[in-house]
């Protein structure tokens, strides 16, 4: 892992004072977190952040496989603002998109090689959180044995899912979704600059360079990505966060899950023939109510 900095780091404000920056963009500020570290909170001395290199093979793999990957576009309701991403790992039931069941994400047969390496990626990051915060890497790994083993992103991985982003700037937001654990975040980058990680609370501008990997308290932590200009047409910097959906923890083995999807996927095919022969009203979204 190569050498690191130990240091201490005091909070600046507090948490309901971070909470008047979440949906606003990040300015454009300078890193003060630019060198391999492992940060504690100075007054409490918990665990506050890492900052860390990754094996070069590793980052090697990770770059070929997120290049690979085909992206969409998500406008956020943030001032318009158009995140370009791809979801990996695990995602849970979602009815209200006709998503009935828990499963893969599409990426995983869309190219399951690159997925492999991306979901293989969180061994390594486990092992560098165990290294530096086994106190962190003990807690998330028992709070993430409320998901079966079947709906972590790899097995006994600490996270289930995750999310790549494309040289996309993201404003200032908690990861509501997730269980209360630390999220790891690996960049692989190019002829970009910008795209730092500002955690205000902690006044951290983390630089987010090539090759590295921050590890952070997402959950619970405001947190958002400064703008970022490509210094060449073929510029590019990918996130690639991973972290544990609360969602995962109600979901039934794979086979149950698998059976339910297609029952439900049944229903409601045969709910939207019934309205169409005027038989019944179909509501989008919900099961048919019957006339």
């Amino acid at each position: 892992m190569g050498d690191y900095r130990n240091l201490t780091m005091r909070r600046v404000m507090p948490k309901e004072d971070a909470d008047e920056y979440v949906g606003q963009m990040v300015p454009d500020i300078e890193a003060n977190i630019t060198e391999a570290c492992v940060v504690r909170d100075a007054d409490t001395g918990e665990p506050l952040f890492a900052y860390l290199p990754l094996p070069r093979e590793k980052v090697a793999e990770l770059r070929r496989a997120v290049l690979r990957v085909k992206y969409g576009h998500t406008l956020r309701g943030v001032k318009g603002v158009i995140n370009v991403s791809r979801v990996f790992g695990m995602s849970p039931r979602k009815p209200m998109v006709s998503r009935e069941s828990c499963r893969p994400t599409t990426l995983s047969q869309e190219d399951p090689e690159a997925h492999a390496v991306i979901v293989n990626m969180a061994y390594t990051l486990a092992d560098q959180l165990r290294e530096v915060f086994p106190e962190v890497h003990e807690r998330d790994s028992r709070v993430i044995q409320e998901v079966a083993d079947d709906w972590r992103m790899a097995e006994g991985a600490l996270w289930t899912s995750g999310v790549i982003n494309k040289t996309s700037t993201l404003p200032y937001h908690r990861d509501g979704f997730n269980f209360d654990t630390w999220s790891a975040m690996p960049v692989v980058r190019r002829s970009v600059t910008g795209g730092y990680l500002h955690i205000p609370e902690y006044d951290i501008v983390c630089s987010a360079r090539d090759g590295y990997s921050v590890y952070f308290y997402g959950h619970g932590l405001v947190h958002g990505v400064t703008p970022m200009t490509q210094t060449k047409k073929d510029g590019y910097r990918y996130s690639v966060v991973y972290y544990a959906l609360r969602g995962m923890k109600d979901c039934f083995t794979y086979a149950m899950e698998t059976a339910r999807g297609q029952e439900k996927r049944t229903e409601r095919e045969e709910g939207i023939a019934s309205a169409i022969r005027g038989e019944s009203e179909f509501i989008p979204g919900r099961n048919v109510k019957a006339k």
